[in-house]
């Protein structure tokens, strides 16, 4: 392939970052909810405005919290206090190649859907191994929108035919061809090092002592 790369754009959640849910299950035991509690009232109307930038992360936290109240009384809403200190385990062996990668002087971008809490959780897991970060809670729009991938590209000031870009979720993979990037499916960490080799960007072998070290 001959696929120039000046840039690399990665997925955050599902591709360098995971929540498992150990934090949403220690806020339920905390206080005697049933498990999936969490999850059934977090990921609604709220959670979809955080990610547009309209509430603020402690909003949509709030509105978590008032609804637990209202289901469960008033002890329910010290779950959101103890949820919300989990933010995610680090992929190991996916920041090293993301690492790797910027080690070769290509700049490397972060371009997720998020809440205005991203830096401060990112900043607790000690990550910040990229050079820009684009969050659709700035941006005013999410992915698939071709107006977040057209502000990505500026703010990555390359080409759009010039930006690798890893996403694990295929809808934002198309929407992303669709503007001229070379978007690829994030299915693993082997894939992804195939992906990159295909445009040129060939990696060294991973060692214990260039892998990261973020996995709880």
């Amino acid at each position: 392939m001959s696929t120039r790369v000046g840039a690399a754009l990665f997925d955050l959640g599902g591709v360098l970052l995971h929540f498992r849910g150990n934090g949403r299950a220690e806020a339920e035991k905390a206080v005697g909810l049933p498990p999936g509690t969490l999850r059934r009232i977090a990921y609604k109307d709220a959670f979809a405005l955080a990610n547009y930038g309209v509430y603020t992360h402690q909003d949509w936290l709030e509105a978590v919290r008032d609804e637990l109240v209202a289901e469960f009384g008033p002890d329910a809403g010290a779950a959101v206090d103890v949820w919300a200190q989990d933010p995610g385990e680090l992929d190991e062996d996916a920041v090293a190649v993301l690492k790797a990668v910027r080690a070769q002087g290509i700049p490397v971008g972060i371009f997720t859907n998020n809440t205005s809490g991203l830096e401060a959780d990112l900043a607790r897991l000690g990550f910040d191994a990229f050079d820009t970060l684009i969050n659709s809670a700035d941006l005013g729009v999410i992915k698939p929108s071709p107006v977040a991938y057209r502000l990505a590209i500026e703010a990555m000031g390359v080409a759009a035919e010039e930006i690798f870009f890893a996403d694990d979720n295929h809808t934002n993979v198309i929407a992303a061809r669709h503007v001229g990037l070379h978007a690829v499916d994030f299915l693993s960490v082997p894939g992804l090092i195939a992906d990159l080799a295909a445009c040129g960007i060939t990696l060294p072998a991973p060692t214990p002592d260039t892998k990261g070290e973020h996995r709880g």
